[in-house]
Formats: C-alpha cells, structure tokens, sequence
C-alpha cells in the first residue's frame, strides 16, 4: 500500500472497524497482510495502541516483533490486556518491519481486538 508519509504522525496501520476475534487458545496474526510487517523504516519513533473489548470472554498478550526480510528477528514487547483494557505505548523505529500477533488465554471464549500503529517523522 503506497501511501504520501509527512512530517508529524502518520496512522500506518489499523485493524477492521470490527476488530479481529481470536479463539481461546489460539493467536492470530493481526499484521498477516504484511509479509515484511508493517513498514516503519521511514520513521523516527511509532506509537502502538492496542486493546482488548469489553465483548471479550478472556485476557489478550499482544505481541510486537521486528521482522527482516520477511523473517521474525526478534521479540520487541509482550502485553497482556484483560477485557475491556487498552494500552498505548512509544518505541523507537526497530529495524524496517514490525508483526503484531495476538493470542488469547486459554481459559477463555472468544474474544475481539483493536490496534493501531502510528509513525512519527520530523
């Protein structure tokens, strides 16, 4: 996806407005239409927003790794979120590729996520 990348925050990647749902015991890979992940090589610093419904049945470990070439590199950060919570976290830019993988605990139902990842430039 070509887009014009100006100074200040860029919005680079959101999910659906439906979110994504997850199945207990299993993860999803929110970032899966980007095989190198998502593009953050022209940027400073992004900013990473992530939440789990208040609809959903159980908590939620985000995952955010650095990809090269296509290859997962390295775990950037782990966070675990309960139904209904958010989190919004700074990180200077790792590398030129970050995946985002969701995993749902597996005493739980079904549950739905939202993320977002902004980049900033100067």
């Amino acid at each position: 996806m070509s887009r014009t990348i100006s100074r200040g925050n860029n919005l680079i990647f959101h999910t659906d407005p439906g979110g994504q749902t997850i199945r207990a015991g299993k993860w999803v890979d929110v970032t899966k239409s980007y095989p190198d992940g998502i593009n953050v090589s022209p940027f400073y610093t992004i900013r990473v927003f992530g939440g789990n419904r208040v609809v959903s049945e159980g908590p939620v470990t985000f995952k955010l790794i650095m990809k090269i070439d296509q290859v997962s590199f390295l775990m950037l950060d782990t966070i675990t979120v309960s139904p209904g919570e958010q989190f919004t976290k700074t990180y200077d830019v790792p590398g030129t590729g970050l995946a985002i993988k969701a995993e749902a605990d597996v005493g739980g139902g079904i549950d739905a996520v939202d993320v977002a990842v902004f980049g900033y430039k100067f």
